[in-house]
């Protein structure tokens, strides 16, 4: 699998081609959502624990 050439920064939301935030130093992700399939696995896990963080109010 390739890895994302954009990056956007978790802090600033700045968008960079970068692994580190140039302007502050944080972390970047891939700004793109993950692939969905049908046969998701994993998905009722994933869904479950961000229904969790909302209810308590934290960001995932």
């Amino acid at each position: 699998m390739t890895e994302a050439l954009l990056h956007v920064c978790r802090t600033c939301s700045r968008y960079t081609l970068a692994e580190v935030c140039p302007s502050c130093g944080g972390p970047t992700r891939s700004p793109h959502p993950p692939r969905y399939s049908p046969e998701d696995r994993w998905g009722k896990y994933r869904r479950a624990l961000l229904a969790r963080a909302a209810l308590e109010g934290a960001a995932p």
